[in-house]
């Protein structure tokens, strides 16, 4: 059975209401600014913890962090004067043109960096640049061009481990967005 017993600084040994041996899986532990220990018990007595063990574990429950909510980026979609929809599923847009790349997501208004990485051999990343999005009325809009041509990708992956570097409350969920910009 699990037991917190009120503890002062010092050799815990002699305060315990039995034998060591009995408590195993120890922890000191501050409630309310007093000191206990925290113990699995297996010993014969009949011992009272001298704080509810479920209020406490409720507590250390409660505190522990969220995992960030999962935002689904929806209608995705690329558009420009010669952006065209190619194979694969890749968008072809001549370089040094721009390119207004939107989709849907249930975000409050805001700004964000977004990072797009330059690949070769379909998925070695060799360089990446930033362009920033727009965040209004749930709608996410990227303004953008690329000045050299090669292949592109925009991956939840790679936004997601920036998103988790600054401690953002939220992860996006979508699909591979890749753009192959040519002369």
């Amino acid at each position: 059975m699990k037991l917190l017993i009120k503890i002062n600084a010092g050799l815990v040994e002699p305060q315990l209401p039995d034998k060591l041996d009995f408590f195993t899986s120890k922890v000191s532990v501050v409630i309310g600014g007093e000191l206990y220990l925290f113990a699995d018990y297996s010993g014969a007595k009949e011992l009272a913890s001298d704080y509810s063990v479920d209020d406490y574990l409720a507590a250390v429950e409660a505190a522990k962090p969220l995992p960030p909510q999962v935002i689904e980026l929806t209608n995705v979609n690329v558009t420009g004067e010669h952006v065209t929809l190619g194979a694969g599923d890749i968008w072809w847009l001549p370089i040094n043109e721009g390119f207004t790349l939107t989709a849907n997501a249930q975000l409050p208004d805001m700004e964000m960096m977004i990072i797009i990485e330059r690949v070769v051999n379909g998925s070695d990343v060799i360089d990446d640049l930033r362009a920033k999005a727009s965040i209004v009325d749930g709608l996410i809009t990227i303004t953008s061009k690329f000045v050299q041509s090669g292949n592109y990708q925009i991956t939840s992956e790679r936004l997601n481990a920036g998103l988790e570097a600054v401690n953002a409350p939220f992860r996006l969920a979508f699909n591979k967005v890749e753009f192959d910009a040519y002369v």
